[in-house]
C-alpha cells in the first residue's frame, strides 16, 4: 500500500474539517432557530422533532430542555441504522464523512443543550426570523458538506444507496418527497399537541424546507451560473461573428437537416454564456436574425474549465 503523501493528508484533513463545520451549522440551525419555534425539518430532522413531541406529550410535563434532549436522542437513533446501510452499500469517504458530520451534529446538539443560555440564544419570537436564518444556514451546511463529499444524513444516505442500485433514478425528487412526507407528519403532530400554533406551523415548515433547498441550490449553481443559448437560424456567420466578438469566447455549430419553414441552410449555434450576459446574447440574435428559434436553458456546472467565469468577460 502507498504511504499518503503530505499533501493528500492535509486534503483529507480539510476535507474532515469542512464536513464538521457542516455538522456544527446544521445543529445551530434546528437548536436555536427550529425547535423553539415547533417547527419541522425535512428528512430525519423532522422526523426526531415529531418523535420527540409525541414521546413528551405521552411523558406528560417535559420542559424544552428535555425535549431537546429526547430529540437528539431520537435523531442519532434514526440515522444509525441508515449509516449502518452506507457502510454497506456505499462505503467509500461519502460514508465516513457522514458518520462524522452525524456524530458532530449530534454532540453539537447536546452540548448546546446542556450549556448555552436558551433565552439567549433561541428566536421563538419571531418564526419569520428563525425560517430566514435557519433556512440559509442549514442550506448552507448542505453546500459545504456536498461540496466535500459527505452529508448530514437523513434521505441524502437513502439516495446515495438507491444511486448505488439504480443509477438512471432521479434521486432528487425522491429527496423532495421523502423530506416533504416527513415535513408535513411531523407538523400535523404539532398542530394536534399545540393547538395554538395552528396552520402556521405547515406554512413556515414548508417555507423552511424550500428556502434550505433554495439556498443550497444558490451556492452550487452560484449567482451568475451559466447559460445555454440553442439558436437555430440562417444568419449563423453573422451571428457568430459577433458573438465572438462580444464575449471573447468559442461556440460550436449542429447541421439542421429539414425544418418545416423550408430548406433554407440553417445551423444551430450552440454556446454557454453567464446569466448576466444572456441579454446582451439576446440582443445580438434579435439584431442579427429576429426570426431565429432559441432555446435557453441552466447549466449547473462547467466542470472542465473552473475559470469559467473568470476568464469571459463581455466587452
Amino acid at each position: 500500500m502507498l504511504k499518503p503523501t503530505k499533501q493528500q493528508v492535509l486534503k483529507s484533513v480539510y476535507g474532515y474539517l469542512i464536513v464538521t463545520l457542516a455538522g456544527i451549522l446544521n445543529a445551530v440551525s434546528m437548536f436555536c432557530f427550529i425547535d423553539p419555534c415547533n417547527l419541522i425539518a425535512g428528512g430525519v430532522s423532522g422526523l426526531s422533532s415529531g418523535v420527540g413531541y409525541l414521546v413528551c406529550h405521552f411523558i406528560g410535563d417535559v420542559n424544552f430542555a428535555q425535549f431537546d434532549l429526547i430529540k437528539w436522542i431520537v435523531y442519532f437513533a434514526l440515522n444509525a441504522p441508515l449509516l449502518i446501510l452506507a457502510l454497506i452499500f456505499v462505503r467509500g469517504d461519502f460514508t465516513f464523512k457522514t458518520i462524522w458530520a452525524t456524530i458532530v451534529c449530534t454532540a453539537t446538539g447536546f452540548l448546546f443543550n446542556e450549556f448555552l443560555p436558551k433565552e439567549l440564544f433561541q428566536f421563538s419570537a419571531s418564526p419569520l426570523i428563525s425560517i430566514l436564518f435557519g433556512g440559509v444556514l442549514i442550506g448552507f451546511s448542505m453546500y459545504i458538506a456536498s461540496e466535500e463529499n459527505g452529508s448530514n444524513g437523513g434521505t441524502e444516505v437513502i439516495a446515495k444507496i438507491v444511486a448505488k442500485k439504480k443509477p438512471g433514478t432521479d434521486l432528487s425528487k425522491i429527496i423532495l418527497i421523502c423530506n416533504l412526507t416527513i415535513m408535513l407528519a411531523g407538523a400535523v403532530i404539532v398542530m394536534i399537541l399545540f393547538d395554538d400554533k395552528g396552520f402556521e406551523v405547515v406554512i413556515y415548515s414548508l417555507i423552511y424546507v424550500y428556502l434550505g433547498s433554495s439556498i443550497m441550490g444558490v451556492f452550487k449553481r452560484g449567482f451568475n451560473h451559466p447559460q445555454k443559448f440553442l439558436i437555430v437560424t440562417t444568419k449563423y456567420e453573422e451571428m457568430s461573428a459577433l458573438i465572438t466578438e462580444r464575449f471573447k469566447r468559442g461556440l460550436s455549430y449542429m447541421e439542421v437537416e429539414k425544418t418545416w419553414e423550408g430548406s433554407e441552410d440553417r445551423k444551430v449555434i450552440i454556446v454557454i454564456v453567464q446569466y448576466r450576459q444572456a441579454t446582451h446574447l439576446k440582443q445580438i440574435i434579435k439584431k442579427c436574425d429576429p426570426k431565429a428559434f432559441t432555446i435557453v436553458k441552466d447549466v449547473h456546472d462547467v466542470f472542465s474549465r473552473p475559470l469559467f467565469n473568470r476568464s469571459y468577460k463581455t466587452k
